[in-house]
């Protein structure tokens, strides 16, 4: 008879469906992508597969799979729940960004959290956004509160075009850009590329010059002269490398925290809530336009 999966079986499989992808559950799991395929292969290995698999990678549990996330699911919280009667210290508040939205609220306004919480926040800068259910909140540009999940937003994103003057200056760039046919483009990849801005930013034209799911690697890209690039006013602004370029921009994001609505009334999560909406209404994202 074919071994049944354990409890390490079922949190793995159980992670890779929060996360959707074998690369993110190995990103959350702090594990190579090699080592989650192994450990899913040895799952699957009585031929009883848990997942299907679309073109993309995107996995999705079966009916089987569903009823092992099911049971990983509720085990956890038992497990969550006599953690923290019988240690000391709570676990940290999980709360997973992007890069953008690390630096321009996160950064300022979780260690102001940490001094007055009981227990401090963790944070996890990502590039792709994961399943809610691998972190307690996710904090990031979207278009609005996703389905199962509560979220109140905490400021917007102001957008702009940005150059070095080196590349302003071969491109003999004057006055205003109608669009930006004929001009050298960094663009967004992974989970940044389908946000609305960027989007946007595809439909404009132009000859790719890069691809990153990092706005540092795009100012840095920018700053080199390689091209045109969508960025947070905030973060482009204060860079003395880049020069702002006249022409269309998108409009505003709204930068959303969000929590699964099954959990959202637990007191670390919902005492977070309570505290981010004051917070970010005293100190106003706008008055940094942060992205």
């Amino acid at each position: 008879m074919a071994a049944f999966p354990d409890w390490n079986d079922l949190r793995d499989i159980l992670l890779i469906t929060e996360a959707g992808t074998l690369s993110a559950a190995a990103r959350a799991a702090g594990v190579s992508q090699s080592t989650m395929s192994r450990r899913l292969a040895a799952i699957e290995a009585t031929g009883q597969p848990v997942f299907l698999r679309d073109e993309t990678g995107r996995m999705t549990p079966n009916a089987r799979g569903r009823d092992m996330v099911a049971a990983a699911t509720e085990m956890r919280a038992v497990y969550d729940r006599l953690r923290l009667r019988l240690t000391d210290a709570p676990p940290p508040l999980r709360i997973a960004t992007c890069e953008s939205a690390a630096r321009l609220f996160l950064s300022q306004a979780l260690p102001v959290w940490s001094g007055r919480a009981e227990t401090p926040a963790e944070m996890h800068v990502i590039e792709d956004v994961p399943a809610l259910a691998v972190y307690d909140v996710l904090v990031g540009v979207m278009p609005a509160v996703p389905e199962h999940c509560v979220g109140q937003s905490i400021g917007r994103v102001e957008w702009g075009l940005y150059a070095a003057p080196s590349y302003v200056a071969s491109n003999r760039i004057r006055g205003r850009l109608a669009s930006l046919e004929g001009q050298s483009v960094i663009r967004a990849s992974g989970a940044l590329a389908e946000t609305t801005a960027y989007r946007w930013l595809g439909r404009q034209g132009g000859v790719i010059a890069l691809m990153t799911g990092a706005p540092t690697a795009m100012i840095e890209g920018c700053a080199a002269g390689m091209g045109i690039a969508l960025l947070p006013v905030a973060l482009a602004e204060t860079d003395a490398r880049l020069l702002p370029i006249d022409g269309p921009r998108p409009a505003p994001s709204e930068v959303w925290m969000i929590a699964d609505a099954a959990r959202a009334e637990e007191p670390q999560i919902a005492g977070f809530f309570r505290w981010a909406r004051n917070h970010f209404r005293n100190h106003a994202p706008a008055d940094r336009r942060a992205g």
